[in-house]
């Protein structure tokens, strides 16, 4: 009899600190500590990114006359960084918790894939060869940057709600 008293109480203690244990970490985390950690985590690593972002297109864009060369370095260059950039945002989404924070990333990974959309378009504009430009790939030409131009409104429009996001979270704060 000592000896079951004594396991149902050991059981007892063992579930208890169990329990404890979970409680702790189960506690939901503030929108403001969310943010936080978000900020540091993947706002500021995607900040850092787009200095390194901007120098890659302008190399791009100081190769323009380079067809090859040009649709190369997009396609090995800048799209993968680009793809590697989307990741920190992706990596981060099922850790979320608070909808404002996950409303705001949903929003930057809807940025950057749009973002990478547009590259992909630019990096198959710059495969088209001016130099031999038949009807058909004038009209694609035509067709792609159209595409390019609609993806960058939606660009502007999709960086301009991140923004309003942020500064919601800031001004919480």
């Amino acid at each position: 009899m000592k000896r079951s008293l004594f396991l149902v109480g050991l059981l007892a203690v063992f579930l208890a600190a169990c329990n404890s244990g979970n409680g702790a970490e189960s506690q939901p985390i503030s929108v403001e500590k969310e943010f936080e950690d978000y900020r540091k985590n993947v706002l500021e690593p995607l900040d850092e990114r787009s200095f390194e972002f901007a120098e890659m297109f302008n190399h791009s864009a100081s190769i323009i006359d380079q067809p090859e060369e040009s649709h190369r370095y997009m396609e090995e260059e800048v799209i993968p960084f680009m793809e590697e950039t989307r990741k920190i945002a992706t990596d981060a989404h099922d850790g979320l918790v608070n909808e404002e924070i996950q409303k705001l990333n949903e929003t930057t990974i809807e940025y950057l894939n749009l973002t990478l959309d547009s590259l992909h378009k630019s990096a198959e504009l710059s495969a088209i060869d001016v130099d031999t430009v038949t009807e058909e790939t004038y009209q694609k030409a035509v067709k792609l940057n159209e595409e390019n131009m609609e993806l960058q409104e939606k660009i502007e429009r999709t960086g301009v709600e991140m923004d309003r996001q942020i500064d919601t979270l800031v001004n919480e704060q």
